[in-house]
């Protein structure tokens, strides 16, 4: 007689898995464990960090954009406060 497994789910609902589910599903969980290793995130941080040095920082231009935003704002409430 070939066992079934039992999925819980949050709500605490039962589900019977079938064995080649089961497979399926471990294969699944096994796969996705391996994608994020912390070697490889941070072989990834590495590889990128510092990446785009020396270029025109994207920040400061948010930034100053910003800025000119609200002037703008203040300007034109300027206008109706008098």
């Amino acid at each position: 007689m070939a066992q079934h497994a039992t999925l819980i789910t949050p709500q605490g609902k039962k589900i019977e898995l079938s064995p080649d589910i089961y497979r399926q599903i471990k294969q699944l969980l096994v796969n996705s464990s391996r994608s994020h290793t912390h070697a490889r995130v941070t072989k990834t941080i590495a590889a990128t960090y510092g990446k785009y040095a020396g270029k025109h920082s994207l920040t400061q231009a948010l930034l100053a954009e910003r800025a000119a935003e609200r002037a703008r704002e203040a300007k034109k409430f300027g206008r109706f406060n008098g």
